[in-house]
């Protein structure tokens, strides 16, 4: 698993690309860097933001071909690391896909990669993180202003809607235990 390339078709390519786009054009700067960064953190998006979505096979009108962005296989197997890190913590907080917590605990440790749908639900994700990187830092923006204040404002909101009732006692708590 996560040992071979990873390629995003249709919409989700289309915005993959405009993901790693610079968007300004005298700094160069970019939001993500590479295609693998969105791969490795888009699923963690999707999952905290409920988003799963399917594959999408929008084609390009000019040449009638599928749009796609790709994860070269390098890359994949330098993040597999994270990326298998990533696919656990899914396949043990996903209660809504698997509400025995024994049987997401083997799909997360034991059984890992071996159902395809567990693959497919991951992919769902990821897909739908991409989704929800987009719409909130690139859908509207139009100069660069506009790109930093979109990213300045999904902090803010990834802040309060993830850290905030999470305090240093709780954590202390969670680690003496």
């Amino acid at each position: 698993m996560f040992d071979v390339q990873y390629r995003f078709k249709g919409r989700h390519a289309l915005r993959v690309d405009q993901l790693t786009a610079a968007f300004d054009t005298v700094s160069k700067a970019k939001l993500f860097e590479r295609n693998v960064d969105v791969y490795t953190n888009a699923p963690l998006v999707g999952f905290l933001y409920g988003r799963l979505a399917d594959v999408d096979n929008e084609k390009n009108p000019e040449t009638g071909q599928v749009y796609n962005q790709n994860v070269m296989g390098d890359r994949v197997i330098y993040s597999q690391e994270e990326l298998m890190f990533n696919f656990r913590l899914i396949m043990l907080l996903d209660a809504g896909y698997e509400p025995d917590k024994d049987a997401r605990i083997n799909k997360a440790f034991r059984h890992m990669g071996e159902d395809p749908a567990d693959e497919e639900r991951f992919d769902s994700y990821v897909r739908g993180g991409v989704d929800v990187l987009y719409e909130k830092l690139i859908d509207g923006s139009n100069n660069p202003n506009d790109f930093v204040m979109r990213l300045f404002e999904f902090l803010e909101e990834f802040e309060e809607r993830f850290n905030s009732s999470v305090s240093s006692d709780d954590i202390l708590s969670l680690c003496v235990k």
